[in-house]
């Protein structure tokens, strides 16, 4: 009778025990309202232990409180822990009779043999380990068994005879399996919240390439377009060239130098290049692009690109130079028609000398 009315006990708890995956995923258990909730929670969960016991004699009850508080100090800490074992505490002395001292004991006990074991550096490790849990629970129940000894002396050994057996037997073995749930849920809530981190971080890094006023595009390790921002589509229609290479949407020798470049980007992890692309309506535009090597764990590297629109300061550039050279053959010319009148001033006022006149201009080196 004993067992069948400890599992039942266990097993309700088992069940309980469950909300604080729920209490988890909407307050983490590293805030302070977590904290508060889950040690409020396992409290109550205690209580409701304790409302079911296995009642040896009146006063002298057995339920799972001890396995609930231990795992809420184990796996939320010593705060969870002080406030989950002051309601236990209060209910048990609440009940009294001939085990209160026993009772008020082993929750002392269980919580701080639960929080130490939280405390230990290599704990987070070791809550995947059933070993680990069962071992634990193992050392509260000794604990809980050598307590007996706090009950008044007429029902102990009758208490010691009675329930050992079935608490070393079965308790640590509920304290490994409710560790194992609580275990779950934590590496649930946090793979989802990695989940969430992971879709916020592509959402920040979409949002910020969508309104980068430049080209950005990402290839495989195969040369295939696998990302290509949105100024980059708007502009060039870029999004038809996802899954293909560059000879596949720019037939001939272009496509030809634009995967070689890649190819170069990909041996040396970096090159700068000048490219003259066609945009959406067909006008011809400068680039000046730089192309990226972009490691990945275990796997072939990617190829990252930025390209930016330099088609004024080409035509600038182009405008300045032609003025230039339009400035010197202008120059040119001015010089040589200059040097052309001083000789002929000169010749006309040799002539004049000749002729006995006076040379008539005046002739500065």
């Amino acid at each position: 009778m004993i067992v069948i009315d400890l599992i039942f006990n266990l097993a309700l708890l088992i069940s309980v025990s469950v909300l604080s995956g729920f209490v988890d995923r909407r307050y983490r258990r590293d805030t302070s309202p977590g904290v508060i909730l889950q040690g409020l929670l396992f409290g109550m969960v205690a209580i409701l232990g304790m409302l079911n016991p296995f009642i040896l004699t009146p006063g002298i009850i057995f339920d799972g409180r001890s396995v609930v508080l231990s795992l809420c100090g184990l796996f939320f800490g010593p705060f969870s822990g002080l406030i989950a074992a002051t309601i236990a505490l209060s209910y048990r002395v609440f009940l009294g009779g001939g085990g209160v001292y026993m009772g008020v004991f082993v929750i002392i006990s269980s919580t701080l043999i639960g929080v130490l074991f939280h405390r230990y550096s290599k704990t987070k490790q070791l809550l995947s380990n059933t070993g680990f849990l069962y071992g634990v629970g193992l050392v509260v129940h000794i604990v809980m068994v050598l307590m007996i000894v706090l009950i008044p002396s007429p029902m102990r050994m009758i208490t010691f005879s009675t329930v050992s057996l079935t608490i070393l037997g079965v308790y640590p073995v509920a304290t490994a399996l409710i560790g194992k749930i609580l275990k779950d849920q934590a590496d649930s809530t946090g793979r989802k919240d990695a989940e969430i981190a992971l879709q916020e971080s592509e959402n920040r890094f979409a949002l910020f390439m969508d309104h980068l006023p430049a080209f950005a595009f990402i290839k495989d390790s195969e040369f295939k377009s696998i990302y290509v921002n949105k100024h980059m589509d708007e502009v060039l229609g870029a999004s038809a060239w996802i899954g293909l290479t560059p000879p596949e949407f720019f037939p001939g020798d272009f496509g030809v130098k634009l995967m070689a470049d890649d190819q170069q980007a990909l041996d040396s992890g970096l090159v700068k290049i000048e490219e003259k692309v066609p945009d959406i309506s067909g006008e011809a535009r400068y680039y000046e692009t730089q192309k990226f090597l972009i490691p990945q764990a275990g796997r072939k590297p990617l190829l990252g690109g930025i390209s930016i629109d330099i088609t004024d300061r080409k035509l600038a550039a182009q405008a300045l130079k032609e003025k230039t050279l339009e400035l010197e053959r202008f120059n040119n010319l001015m010089i040589g028609r200059e040097l052309k009148m001083i000789e002929l001033k000169k010749e006309i006022n040799d002539m004049l000398v000749k002729y006995g006149d006076q040379a008539k201009y005046i002739i500065h080196d």
